[in-house]
């Protein structure tokens, strides 16, 4: 009986222990979108085609074809190294940018605005 009974109080436990419990994001792709943040004192855009995880980020007077790659909690930016650039990350949700260039973390907030199709 007392078997029983301990199986039955671990099993609440071990479903309470697999909730993610973290917020949930749909899929940055999951709609069209546009990504506004500055970067390095210029207005940076990423426009995002629903379906795709290939965008097009602009620059000041740059157009870049990128493709965004969904890491663990954030899309990695995978373009062309640009040293006046250096890496991007956007989190899940699309508020932040993340630079790192030079061995420097840099945190930009953005906004975001949905596009009709």
């Amino acid at each position: 009986m007392h078997f029983k009974h301990l199986f039955s109080c671990l099993i609440p436990l071990l479903l309470w222990g697999c909730d993610a419990g973290g917020p949930s994001f749909e899929a940055i792709n999951s709609q069209n979108k546009v990504i506004q943040c500055n970067l390095n004192g210029s207005p940076l855009k990423l426009e995002i085609t629903k379906g795709s995880l290939d965008a097009n980020l602009f620059l000041a007077d740059k157009e870049i074809k990128v493709n965004l790659l969904e890491v663990k909690d954030f899309y990695q930016v995978l373009m062309r190294y640009d040293p006046n650039i250096g890496q991007l990350k956007i989190n899940k949700a699309g508020t932040e940018l993340i630079q790192l260039r030079e061995a420097q973390e840099r945190i930009e907030s953005c906004s975001m605005e949905l596009k009709s199709s």
